[in-house]
């Protein structure tokens, strides 16, 4: 009896090893907290404008005085966030437009500004939806072309900043937290080497499985590179897509997690960049390690 009981201790311990060996590979224990549901997230198209590439039913617009006006629930609750900001771009002001991030959920919300002589880059973040508002400082360097943010729990986030060093060349700057935004390490990787162009989108499904796309080349679409260990390393995504898209030119915008389901947009143009005919969405059910076409697109919230 003695000897069954402490064979059958054993056996169920190397079990619960095993079970949390493999929960600890696929990345569904990386993190005690729970996701967040997915937030409305701002990215670059093909032509540089600035487009929602996930509509969580949250929104910002500005007021007569460029004042940010947060919109949450599709617009049954509206806050003023404490910043200002100009139309189009302006790398020196750091204020304006086209060089600002936003990530906005019921959760968290964040904002990435600055990144000019007079601002460094810093985010402005709130966890009440508006009531109480916070603002950290990120990096005193001078990044200050596009940023992109987003958050997988409340306290694990990304960023990516973005410096254009003219044609048609970009260097990306990864920076994560793991205190809800309070603090930010840059993430020291190979990115720029492996594709150093103009930024369109980015995402993480993780603290260690992350995306980035960009406009339209001639050598590789769409173009992705992803990281498998949160940042440090990047290769070449190849996705295989359906009949036809090849006619087009491709543009991946941000992708978007509600923990392991995924959506990646992909934007078709056609005869220059501004004439953009369509979007078609990679589905993933893994984190992101693997994707599909998916005809029928589903609210990632749902």
């Amino acid at each position: 009896m003695r000897k069954d009981l402490f064979l059958k201790t054993h056996w169920i311990a190397a079990v619960v090893l095993i079970a949390l060996s493999c929960m600890s590979i696929t990345g569904i224990a990386e993190s005690s907290e729970a996701a967040i549901k997915p937030g409305s997230v701002y990215t670059r198209n093909s032509a540089g404008e600035q487009v929602i590439a996930y509509n969580a039913g949250h929104s910002y617009a500005l007021d007569k005085e460029g004042r940010v006006i947060i919109s949450y629930n599709n617009g049954n609750s509206k806050v003023k966030a404490p910043l200002a900001l100009k139309p189009g771009y302006d790398e020196e002001s750091g204020v304006t437009v086209q060089g600002t991030g936003f990530f906005i959920s019921t959760d968290i919300t964040a904002i990435v500004y600055g990144g000019s002589r007079a601002i460094p880059v810093q985010v402005l973040i709130t966890n009440d939806q508006g009531k109480t508002w916070n603002t950290y400082p990120v990096t005193k360097e001078l990044i200050g072309t596009t940023k992109n943010i987003g958050f997988m729990t409340k306290n694990d986030g990304w960023m990516v900043l973005s410096r254009f060093n003219g044609m048609g060349s970009e260097y990306h700057y990864i920076y994560k937290t793991g205190d809800g935004g309070k603090t930010w390490s840059e993430v020291k990787g190979n990115a720029n080497e492996v594709y150093a162009r103009v930024l369109t989108g980015a995402g993480f499904s993780n603290d260690k499985i992350g995306f980035m796309g960009f406009r339209y080349e001639t050598d590789f679409q769409p173009a992705i590179i992803w990281t498998q260990d949160g940042g440090k390393s990047w290769t070449k995504l190849h996705i295989k897509l359906p009949d036809g898209c090849a006619d087009y030119s491709l543009t991946p915008l941000s992708p978007v997690f509600n923990g392991a389901k995924g959506q990646f947009p992909i934007q078709l143009s056609k005869d220059g960049a501004s004439n953009v005919v369509g979007t078609i969405y990679l589905t993933s059910s893994n984190y992101g390690k693997t994707w599909k076409y998916d005809k029928l697109v589903r609210n990632l919230n749902k």
